[in-house]
């Protein structure tokens, strides 16, 4: 009896193992390579979704504020508040130091289940939109776009406002800071100017060695054009420009704030 109950008690622990870890693969993981726009329900075209990352990914770089926009057409059981600020925590949307991420979560209405929304924002954009804010896009742009089956506009005009909002309380430029490339340009710039004017003393200095000063000892110094390198000088841009893809999450964190929806 007693092997039995052991045996009982064994698989019932392993039986809530398994639970678990079913709940914690039912979480799409994080995508590799990362991108912000991740349509798992498939309700983009492949037009939309580029042109919606395209601006997703000038806001980070210009503020450094994260937004990314997940759908699918599963919540797996966990309430769309849940299911969005794990994602938002599992994949460390926005930056560790400002905590600035969003996350917009659109399940899809199907045949027999609500579509669903919600928006989970990290920490440090909280203040910038409460969850009162969060609610009125939800019902006021998303949910009547969702009701025509236009998703795209509706989560296209719901970033907008949000990348409005958000900018008001963190606006970082993402690349401002110890940019490598800009650094280089700037010490190589002045390795140039420092190299023409020891050039242009040397060759006044040859030219008038023998001469005894014919203009009173006075030395004239010309200094010709210099070629110094900036952001649109030449054939490379260097600091702001950045037209590449999204650099990846930075290990922000969430703490349920956000609001969400039905219809």
């Amino acid at each position: 009896m007693d092997i039995i109950r052991g045996i009982s008690l064994k698989t019932a622990l392993i039986l809530i193992g398994a639970v678990f870890a079913m709940g914690a693969y039912a979480l799409p993981s994080r995508p590799e390579p990362q991108r912000l726009v991740n349509d798992l329900a498939g309700i983009f075209s492949s037009r939309q979704t580029a042109e919606l990352e395209k601006n997703l990914v000038a806001f980070d770089d210009s503020t450094s504020n994260q937004i990314t926009v997940v759908t699918v057409n599963d919540l797996e059981g966990y309430a769309a508040s849940e299911y969005a600020t794990r994602i938002g925590l599992d994949w460390g949307v926005g930056s560790e130091k400002f905590d600035n991420g969003i996350v917009v979560l659109v399940k899809p209405k199907t045949a027999g289940s609500y579509g669903e929304v919600f928006i989970a924002v990290g920490y440090g954009l909280e203040g910038a939109v409460p969850d009162a804010y969060a609610k009125r896009i939800i019902e006021n742009v998303m949910i009547p776009h969702f009701r025509n089956n236009d998703y795209f506009s509706g989560v296209s005009d719901a970033c907008d406002m949000l990348m409005k909002l958000a900018s008001g309380e963190i606006s970082e430029p993402r690349e401002s800071e110890g940019d490598p490339s800009a650094v280089f340009v700037t010490l190589f710039a002045l390795f140039i100017i420092v190299c023409a004017i020891i050039a242009i003393i040397g060759k006044n200095d040859s030219g008038n060695g023998g001469s005894g000063g014919g203009s009173g000892g006075r030395r004239t110094i010309y200094m010709g054009p210099v070629i110094t390198g900036g952001r649109n000088s030449g054939g490379s841009s260097f600091g702001g420009g950045f037209g590449g893809g999204f650099g990846g999450f930075g290990g922000g964190s969430f703490g349920g704030g956000g609001a969400g929806g039905r219809w």
